[in-house]
């Protein structure tokens, strides 16, 4: 009897070793799953980044406000994010693109803050020679434009997207969408996407720009035991004050547009 009994025990401790195996087993691989998801997400808001970066270096705002401290009012340019996927996606099937600049001199600090770099340089230049003005007209009109000493000659390409990401049948259309969020209704969610002044001490200080996916887009349809990640995931990340999500760049604060999983 007593052999009967060790022999039952000893089979109920392998079955039991064998659940927690499966069990760890099959933890990791919801792990590795939620870590390939994350990587795909990541990647597409990495791209974005690329286009709002570039969409920038050719797009402009101008605010007038008032300085506190001298009570005067004043005005400064500075390049601007685009802050809708229509928005940026047309530019980047339609616009001319500066996809090399030779540069000559060095765009003066007075020059900068009213909104010139060397990609609005060239396209000045580009501008002002279909208008029919020789090479010499256009230095001595930089000259009364504060840019005395610049010259960008300039390499187009038609669109920025082969510049951007290497191929000209880049889907941007799919941009706007985040990766997997069309696993429970077949439907593909858009990332959020803002633009905005930051401003310190009343001063506006540059543009910033933000594009998130939250967790529940892009880690549902994986089960129970997903869904029981995807909860404790969200909660970690409010309990701490962060996104509970991926994200590029700070609508509050500019971060040079960091994802907040580097």
């Amino acid at each position: 009897m007593k052999t009967v009994i060790n022999v039952i025990l000893g089979i109920c401790a392998v079955a039991l070793a064998w659940i927690c195996v499966g069990s760890i087993v099959d933890d990791q691989a919801l792990d590795e799953k939620i870590e390939a998801r994350k990587k795909v997400v990541e990647a597409r808001l990495v791209d974005i980044k690329k286009a709002e970066e570039a969409y920038k270096q050719m797009h402009d705002t101008t605010l007038i406000y008032m300085d506190e401290e001298s009570q005067e009012t004043r005005e400064v340019t500075m390049g601007a994010y685009a802050e809708t996927f229509d928005e940026l996606i047309a530019w980047l099937k339609s616009a001319r693109y500066p996809e090399q600049i030779l540069k000559e001199g060095v765009i003066q600090e007075d020059a900068q803050r009213k909104g010139w770099n060397e990609a609005k340089v060239a396209t000045h230049i580009y501008n002002l020679r279909k208008q029919g003005l020789s090479d010499d007209q256009i230095k001595e009109k930089l000259v009364a434009e504060e840019l005395p000493g610049v010259w960008c000659d300039t390499v187009w390409a038609d669109s920025p997207i082969k510049a951007l990401y290497g191929r000209e049948d880049y889907p941007v259309d799919s941009l706007r969408y985040i990766p997997f969020s069309d696993q429970e209704d077949g439907e593909l969610k858009e990332f959020e996407l803002q633009g905005n002044v930051h401003f310190k001490m009343s001063i506006p200080m540059n543009y910033v720009m933000e594009c998130a996916a939250h967790f529940r887009t892009f880690l549902k349809g994986m089960g129970k035991a997903g869904d029981n990640k995807r909860i404790n995931m969200t909660q970690y990340e409010e309990e701490r004050g962060a996104y509970p999500g991926l994200k590029i760049g700070d609508i509050l604060n500019w971060n040079n547009n960091a994802g907040n999983w580097e």
